[in-house]
């Protein structure tokens, strides 16, 4: 699945799908009325306001059409970190990633009471960016459950996949940071 051509369709589908009692059943508390949903921010900052949206912004968008929680860009890319698609080696790090995001100043919540928020990426690789953002985030409100989600995953050593739509229901899935800095995702 290529979600990195922000194909509006496909973004739509995947919300609506996500809105369906089979997303709402794989993700009770990630997703809801009173969640702030917070795209990842891609790998190096928006230098123009008119320049396209991500496709995570685009993806948030979309799931908070179907009611699935309310947008929120806090997040925001400081400088550039290379991709980890195109990464040949050694990736950026957790803490690199932390590093390079910075939260807005200050953040209009919106809500009465906010105790949900789901930090949102179109892919994850080793979980680097996300655990990144999810720390920069728990930081910020240390009250609130903070929650990552991602649209896909990527697979390595694999040569066939058992299927191509298998989603790993919430709580399944884990980030952890490891002694050395690297993250390893599971499954």
């Amino acid at each position: 699945m290529d979600l990195k051509f922000s194909d509006p369709e496909r973004i739509k589908s995947i919300a609506s799908w996500m809105a369906s009692d089979h997303g709402r059943h794989l993700f009770p508390t990630y997703f809801g009325s009173g969640v702030a949903l917070v795209p990842a921010p891609g790998h190096a900052p928006r230098v123009k306001e008119g320049e396209p949206r991500s496709t995570t912004v685009e993806l948030v968008r979309s799931l908070e059409s179907e009611g699935l929680g309310r947008r929120r860009e806090w997040l925001h890319r400081l400088e550039k970190v290379p991709k980890s698609a195109w990464s040949r080696g050694a990736r950026p790090t957790e803490e690199r990633h932390y590093s390079t995001v910075t939260l807005s100043e200050p953040p209009v919540l919106g809500f009465d009471h906010l105790d949900r928020i789901t930090v949102v990426d179109d892919v994850i690789t080793t979980g680097a960016t996300l655990h990144a953002c999810v720390r920069r985030i728990a930081e910020a409100f240390p009250s609130a459950e903070v929650a990552a989600f991602a649209v896909v995953r990527t697979i390595t050593g694999v040569t066939q996949l058992p299927r191509a739509f298998d989603p790993v229901p919430e709580g399944e899935g884990h980030i952890v940071l490891n002694v050395d800095g690297s993250t390893q995702r599971t499954p």
